[in-house]
This record gives structure tokens, C-alpha cells and sequence, in this order.
């Protein structure tokens, strides 16, 4: 019953994504460029498996306040933005993180292209911080979700241009700076772009969105 639930939820959270997706970035592209279906496939198929990854461990409590998941979600964002930073600039981080950056154009099917260390790391600091704050996963999971798509939405190929917004939370044109592999890694909050402000790796056009 738990693997046909998790099957079917897999299943109908794929198919919506590269429903919405697909037309977004065909009808508002921030450049043109064809689907790539076996990436899509491949990105599908990791997905899948760092959902097991995440959800084998969660070994948190069962009840929380809604106090308690802002403070985890917050915990979350900070530790989440420290272990993203660190694998950049960590050989023994980056071999496996460096499965999620290449040189191809980005599209919305990247955000699915994460190496299941990758994902296991990323729900440790997540179980850590909903731990902290007694706030469990399983509460949680609003914003795990919601994390989870705005994630698509960052990587999607959309015309998104730089405002001010970009100085708070992440955007698509702030993430689009994190994948500029030409230049000196940046941008690294999933979700505060304010972090990267507070801590110095925050990059952007600033005459463009003042």
C-alpha cells in the first residue's frame, strides 16, 4: 500500500510538472530551445529516488505547531544554504553535486537532476532543523513540497527579469546566476535570497533592478 501510494504520488507530480513546464518554457522561453526527453526520463527517474532517499530519513516526531515549522523552515533554509555553499568548494562535496551542473542551457527538468547523496545530505539538514525546532517532517511537508516546486520554477527556461525581488528571495534570473559556470560560484539559498546578502555570495545586475 506505501509503495503504491508513493508510486502514484511520483507518477502524478511527474506528470503535471512536464505538463506545466513543457508549455511555460515553449510559450515564455527565456531562450529557444527543444525539450530534451531523455534528460526528462533521467531527471524522473532520480527524483524517484531521492524521494526514497528523504523519506527513509525522516525520524522525526509526528505533531508540531505552525511556530514551530516557520522556525524549522527558516533552520532549514540557513543550514541548507551552508551545505549548498560547501559543496562548492568542497572536492569531496562537489564530485557528487557536480552531477546537477554542466554546461547545457538550463530547463526546468535540472532541478530533478540531483545525485542521490546530494539528496540525502539536504534531508539530513532538513531533519536537523525540523528536530531543533520539534517540528517534524511529516508537518512539514507543506513547505518541503512547496520547496520542492518553486525548485522547477528556478531552473525552468522562462523570461524572468532582474527586479528588486531578486535582493529577498530566490528567482529564476537570481538561480540563472548560480549556474553561470563561467564565473565565481554564487547565489546559493534554495528559497532566501537574503542569505546570500547577509553572507557575502550574493551576485547580481543591481543597476538593473534598483
Amino acid at each position: 500500500m506505501v509503495i503504491a501510494r508513493f508510486a502514484i504520488g511520483w507518477a502524478v507530480f511527474v506528470a503535471w510538472t512536464i505538463a506545466i513546464f513543457t508549455l511555460l518554457e515553449a510559450c515564455a522561453p527565456r531562450r529557444r530551445a527543444a525539450t530534451r526527453w531523455r534528460a526528462v526520463a533521467g531527471g524522473a527517474a532520480l527524483l524517484a529516488i531521492d524521494s526514497v532517499v528523504t523519506r527513509l530519513l525522516d525520524h522525526t516526531p509526528t505533531s508540531a505547531d505552525l511556530a514551530r515549522v516557520a522556525v524549522a523552515w527558516l533552520c532549514s533554509e540557513l543550514l541548507s544554504y551552508g551545505l549548498h555553499r560547501a559543496m562548492h568548494r568542497l572536492p569531496v562535496l562537489w564530485r557528487f553535486h557536480r552531477l546537477h551542473h554542466t554546461r547545457e542551457p538550463l530547463a526546468w527538468h535540472v532541478a530533478w537532476r540531483i545525485h542521490p547523496v546530494d539528496a540525502a545530505l539536504f534531508a539530513i539538514t532538513t531533519t536537523i532543523a525540523c528536530a531543533v525546532a520539534g517540528a517534524p517532517l511529516a508537518t512539514a511537508a507543506w513547505f518541503i513540497v512547496a520547496r520542492r516546486v518553486w525548485t522547477i520554477v528556478l531552473h525552468a527556461n522562462i523570461a524572468w527579469p532582474a527586479t528588486a525581488l531578486d535582493l529577498l528571495i530566490a528567482t529564476p534570473s537570481f538561480h540563472a546566476r548560480h549556474h553561470d559556470e563561467d564565473h565565481v560560484p554564487a547565489n546559493f539559498a534554495s528559497t532566501f535570497a537574503f542569505l546570500d546578502r547577509m553572507f557575502g555570495t550574493w551576485r547580481g545586475d543591481l543597476a538593473t533592478i534598483r
